[in-house]
This record gives C-alpha cells, sequence and structure tokens, in this order.
C-alpha cells in the first residue's frame, strides 16, 4: 500500500479532477467513501444535486472564515493525498478504503481521534486506489501539526499491510504509477488542459508500448506524439534512463518540465522497459 502526499492552494480543480471522467474515461464511479462527516459533505459522483463547487466551499469554510478574518487565505492549505494497492492484492470494498482514509488522516494529524480536526473528504474513482483531500486549516483557524506527514502515511500503511494481510512494500517487484500534485493539476486548470501533464504523458507511455515492438518503436511513437524525450548517459555515454515532457509545460525558467519515467510508471522505467520489450541492442550510445 503507498501513499503519495502534496499540498496546493485550492480545492476546486482538485475535486475537479478527482470526480472528472479522465480524458479516456480512465475514472470509474467517482464518488465518496468518507469524509470528516458524511452528512455535511455532498457526494457530486452519486447525489444529483450536489457539484464539485458545492463540495469545495464546504471543504474549505474554515479557511475562507479564517482568510475573512485576517484578510488573506492560508497558504498550502490542500493537502492531497493518493493511497493505492498493490495490483496481487484484493479489492478492497469502500467500507475497507473508508477505514484506511480515517486511519492515514488520524495518522498525519490532519483530523486526530481525539481533539478537533480539518475538514477532508476521500474519493475513489478507481477499484484499486483513493485519494483524500484535504485543508489543513482547523476550525479556530490555526494549522495543524502535520510534520513528516508522508513518513507517518508510510508507517501507517505498513500497519494495515501487516494487519490486512496485503503485500508489504518493498518485497517483491514494485511496479507503481504516480498521481499529479495539487501543483500540476492547478497549472493544467490555468493552461485550460483538460488534464495536468503527468497524466498526458503517462497515457502517451502506455499508447507508444502498445504498438513497440522494441526500444526504439516505442521512442518513436512517443516522438511521433508530440513528447519530447531527453536520454540521460552515464560517463561512457552509454544510455542509462530517459525523462519526458509535455510541450508547452514550462517551469518558471522557460525551459520544459521533464518527469523521469520511472517516477511516472515504474514498469517503464529505462532497465525494466528493455527487459519488457526484449531490445537491449536497441540502445547502443549516445
Amino acid at each position: 500500500m503507498i501513499p503519495e502526499a502534496s499540498t496546493g492552494n485550492s480545492p476546486r480543480p482538485l475535486l475537479a479532477y478527482l470526480y472528472g471522467p479522465g480524458r479516456r474515461e480512465e475514472h470509474e464511479d467517482p464518488h465518496l467513501v468518507a469524509a470528516w462527516d458524511r452528512a455535511g459533505a455532498p457526494d457530486p459522483g452519486r447525489d444529483p444535486g450536489a457539484t464539485v463547487a458545492r463540495l469545495a466551499a464546504r471543504l474549505d469554510q474554515h479557511a475562507q472564515l479564517r482568510a475573512a478574518e485576517l484578510g488573506a487565505i492560508p497558504p498550502n492549505r490542500v493537502w492531497h493525498c493518493s493511497v493505492r494497492t498493490a495490483p496481487e492484492d484484493p479489492l478492497l470494498t469502500d467500507g475497507q478504503w473508508a477505514r484506511v482514509a480515517r486511519r492515514i488522516v488520524a495518522a498525519t494529524g490532519l483530523a486526530p481521534t481525539e481533539g478537533p480536526s480539518c475538514r477532508w473528504v476521500a474519493v475513489r474513482h478507481a477499484v484499486h486506489h483513493i485519494h483524500i483531500a484535504g485543508i489543513s486549516v482547523l476550525p479556530d483557524g490555526s494549522r495543524p501539526a502535520m510534520h513528516r506527514d508522508l513518513t507517518r502515511a508510510q508507517a501507517e500503511c505498513r500497519a494495515i499491510e501487516t494487519e490486512w494481510g496485503l503485500r508489504p512494500v518493498g518485497q517483491g517487484e514494485r511496479v507503481t504509477t504516480s498521481y499529479p500534485t495539487t501543483a500540476e493539476i492547478i497549472k493544467a486548470e490555468q493552461q485550460g488542459w483538460d488534464q495536468p501533464s503527468r497524466v498526458w504523458l503517462q497515457q502517451r507511455m502506455r499508447q507508444a508500448l502498445a504498438g513497440a515492438g522494441n526500444v526504439t518503436e516505442y521512442v518513436a511513437a512517443l516522438e511521433a506524439d508530440g513528447v519530447l524525450v531527453h536520454w540521460r548517459t552515464d560517463e561512457a555515454g552509454a544510455r542509462v534512463g530517459y525523462s519526458l515532457a509535455r510541450p508547452g509545460d514550462t517551469g518558471t525558467s522557460g525551459m520544459p518540465v521533464y518527469f523521469a519515467a520511472g517516477r511516472l510508471d515504474s514498469a517503464l522505467a529505462l532497465p525494466r522497459l528493455i527487459s519488457l520489450l526484449a531490445d537491449s541492442t536497441s540502445l547502443g550510445q549516445s
């Protein structure tokens, strides 16, 4: 069970992504499995009268009240954590995912089992993972103690694995696909893109792999689809890894924002890609 956490400044784009269908309908039946208060958290996935805007407003209420008092919104208030199981693990029910979410928010300090807590929701739009979206502002306007939040989430996941008989992370071949950070989701919203660059690149990696008979064909398919490919080499000039970028996605320097392939999808990191396509000879030298 693998958690990945990030922070951001706006809950609405994150919720729009979580409840959206995805460009290729990769999100299946988005719906709430848990929340700080199920009665007070409208579910745009199952309630015809609910909207993402309404859920975002309810989730953000404490922060907005604080902003009205101080004249400024608390920075980095959106806490986003995706939690996924291993492919060979049994599928968890909504009830089990709800228990996972409550344990994660308690362990990280977002919503302790005792004392005041922040508002949060857990959304499921795929069989193997959930997304937790929370606002790290307490009812009195103060911020919760969430230092080392990811470390604490990882420790709780290790405990759940042991208790539920799930595959322990670090044993066997680990294959993971990363999810966009809140900042990436907001950037996509600002740029008018259908999806964040991370998701856009992951889809093109899978499409390129489907029609490739070797690494050369895989890379050619990526480039034909507009993906920018950057090779990493060792001292001898041999290619040891690669990174990908989306055209038009640039940083503050104006240079393309590259993502290491292994961070996008560990199954398609260069060593595994070579093994998968059985084509180490196609790489050669740079």
